[in-house]
């Protein structure tokens, strides 16, 4: 063994948030023996036997801390040979004193994600650091699906059909079937960007709090009341959307209120889905019109149907009548908005990539097939399945 350096027990992570909460929960993952052994001294189960003795996947209750009269209440569960979760209390002081403790035994703490890296896989802890920011039981089932072993055993197979001369058309279509659902599975993490547009005071911050339930955004009838772009997250159907209300877009010689056009444009541009609203109440002008032609993939509202219709056969066939007053067309517009930005739903068994870094291999290893360069195709499908050369300062001491 290296000299001078003494060789780590193993580590230990918190997988609950920082801060304070009812529970806390730190997994400790043991290296070279049996995580019992190691923190032998630290748990006194209220059973009277020592943590070698409980069973994998019993919940033991128990005092922590080598002087049991006053330690922490907690809850011990072996989950494996090599690795137990700690459930305490939510506070900061019993955290601190825990790890403090484990520090003491040679327990390095770490992330939870690199602790999952280590004795998982990359690919598994990508999949869970997605599964930790899903904000929806609906986005949450299908991360837990991929982190379970979906996406690693299809890589797998992929890896194979690579290695095989007689099967590239099939790898081909496997990896063009796992690529069409890219920008799906980036946004089961993070949420649809969906941006109201129109003319100033046509109702996008009324409708904007009508979808959400509660105010959100100012509404106010001069013109230009909103300067900057306004967001608020929620769900329609369990698939999260982030909700932009704009400035109206109009000429403006007024210096901050042109900023927020600008800014508005550009929200527009790069939006997963756009709403262009259009007061039903006045008749239609050019602004109207260049608006509902510029974009022209837009759903249309035709906004404040409640005061009367002044368009009538102008307004596009397509367009949703609706009302924040009445609550006429919100269904319809939350379900119009979900078809376009999801237009179809995975199978149960689908592989999905879930971020950037698999997004980009996989287009890596289907543009080497493609052309013929089967090593580096199989290049990218490794870098999916193994994690790279690790840090010098994470390489483990060796004999």
């Amino acid at each position: 063994m290296t000299q001078g350096v003494e060789r780590r027990a193993g580590t230990a992570a918190l997988l609950t948030p920082v801060g304070r909460g009812a529970v806390a929960t730190i997994r400790v993952e043991a290296e070279s023996s049996q995580v019992d052994l190691s923190i032998d001294e630290l748990f006194h189960a209220a059973n009277g036997q020592a943590l070698l003795q409980q069973p994998v996947g019993r919940i033991v209750f128990g005092r922590w801390g080598r002087d049991s009269t006053f330690g922490e209440d907690v809850v011990v569960c072996k989950r494996a040979i090599h690795h137990c979760e700690i459930h305490c209390h939510g506070g900061d002081a019993a955290v601190r004193r825990i790890l403090e403790d484990l520090a003491q035994a040679n327990f390095v703490t770490v992330p939870w994600q690199q602790q999952l890296s280590d004795f998982g896989g990359l690919l598994e802890s990508e999949c869970a650091d997605q599964l930790s920011r899903a904000t929806t039981w609906r986005t949450a089932e299908i991360l837990q699906e991929q982190a379970s072993g979906v996406l690693r055993d299809w890589l797998g197979k992929l890896l194979e059909l690579a290695a095989d001369h007689s099967s590239t058309e099939v790898a081909l279509a496997q990896l063009d079937s796992m690529l069409a659902w890219s920008r799906f599975g980036l946004h089961l993490s993070s949420p649809w960007h969906v941006v109201l547009t129109g003319r100033p005071n046509v109702g996008k911050s009324s409708l904007i709090n009508a979808l959400l339930g509660y105010q959100r955004a100012i509404v106010f009838d001069q013109p230009g009341t909103t300067r900057d772009v306004v967001t608020a997250e929620t769900a329609f159907d369990g698939w999260p959307v982030l909700l932009a209300d704009t400035a109206g877009l109009r000429e403006t010689s007024e210096e901050l209120e042109a900023a927020g056009i600008a800014m508005a444009r550009g929200q527009l541009e790069t939006a997963d889905a756009r709403l262009v609203l259009v007061d039903l109440s006045q008749p239609p002008t050019g602004e109207d019109e260049q608006l509902i032609s510029n974009w022209f993939d837009a759903i249309v509202i035709g906004h404040k149907c409640d005061l009367g219709d002044c368009w009538g056969t102008t307004l596009p066939a397509t367009a949703i009548k609706a009302s924040s007053v009445t609550g006429q067309g919100l269904d319809e517009i939350q379900q119009r908005l979900i078809k376009q930005v999801v237009p179809s739903i995975p199978a149960a068994g689908t592989a999905i990539p879930v971020n950037s870094r698999q997004v980009g291999l996989l287009g890596e290893a289907r543009q080497a097939l493609a052309t013929g360069n089967r090593d580096a195709a199989r290049d990218a499908l490794m870098r999916l399945l193994v994690e790279p050369v690790a840090d010098a300062d994470r390489v483990r001491d060796t004999e």
